[in-house]
């Protein structure tokens, strides 16, 4: 019987690739070193990721609430973040089986068959991985057009993930991560003079860490309103990606959670659930 194993949470910037070597000494590195372990102790089998799309994928044009990828390979990243280029499999059955359980629960996917990764993903799998080799399957949220999705309907979501891998017959173990930061701001007014981005609302991210901390994961769905997210900065709405994941394990306090980033407000952690 299949099983969902770990939830992750980490941030996904893209300037870490080629800034920050995977083996430095860099306390970022050492952050996504430390998540890795505990991915690896838990040997998944099958990796869903979910994260925001920054144009890559989608644009203004078609740009879905929640979309999932259902195929047998795509390729990343497809934007210009500086790091490798990987293949990446995705367990097609898996994907097709998630989409069709999230018909039966009301959750209308938007599928796509052909399609590329930006950094939101990749940028996690660089460093949480060893060349990409697990099979993914890529689920995107809108965190950041408005109207962005409620978080209890994101939490619910997450449940659903749950339900679907729980419904699989076959012998999975399956990590959910969820890709992305509490405040922060990218070309918009609260951006600090001379900065090309500023992280708005220090104090709602310790808020969220304390939260997590404590798995007041219900507190923190009722308090993670579009308003609320949008005063944390335009890519505020990232939350929403963790909340996901936090819908697919249990309520519980981490296994593992790194210390509050003060200066960039990012998280790092890690639910056990075997």
């Amino acid at each position: 019987m299949a099983e969902i194993v770990a939830g992750i949470g980490v941030p996904h910037s893209p300037h870490y690739p080629s800034q920050i070597p995977k083996d430095a000494a860099h306390p970022t590195a050492k952050l996504y070193r430390e998540v890795k372990s505990h991915l690896d102790a838990a040997r998944a089998d099958a990796i869903i990721l979910i994260a925001n799309d920054h144009f890559n994928t989608f644009f203004l044009n078609n740009f879905p609430t929640f979309a999932i990828g259902v195929t047998e390979a795509s390729f990343g990243p497809n934007d210009q973040t500086k790091m490798p280029s990987y293949d990446v499999r995705v367990p097609f059955s898996l994907a097709a089986h998630v989409r069709t359980v999230g018909v039966e629960q009301g959750f209308d996917f938007t599928v796509t068959e052909e399609f590329g990764l930006d950094h939101a993903m990749m940028v996690p799998l660089h460093y949480l991985t060893d060349g990409v080799t697990t099979p993914v399957v890529p689920i995107w949220v809108n965190t950041f057009v408005k109207p962005l999705p409620k978080a209890k309907r994101c939490y619910a979501l997450g449940k659903m993930l749950r339900t679907a891998i729980d419904s699989l017959p076959e012998k999975v173990r399956v990590v959910v991560i969820g890709s992305g930061s509490f405040s922060l701001e990218i070309g918009g007014p609260k951006i600090e003079p001379g900065k090309r981005n500023s992280v708005p609302d220090i104090e709602w991210s310790k808020h969220i860490h304390r939260r997590l901390q404590r798995a007041q994961i219900d507190e923190l769905v009722e308090e993670a309103t579009p308003e609320r997210m949008w005063q944390a900065g335009n890519i505020g709405g990232e939350l929403l990606s963790w909340i996901v994941m936090l819908g697919a394990i249990d309520k519980a306090k981490p296994h593992y959670i790194a210390d509050h980033d003060d200066k960039d407000g990012h998280a790092y952690a890690v639910w056990r659930r075997d």
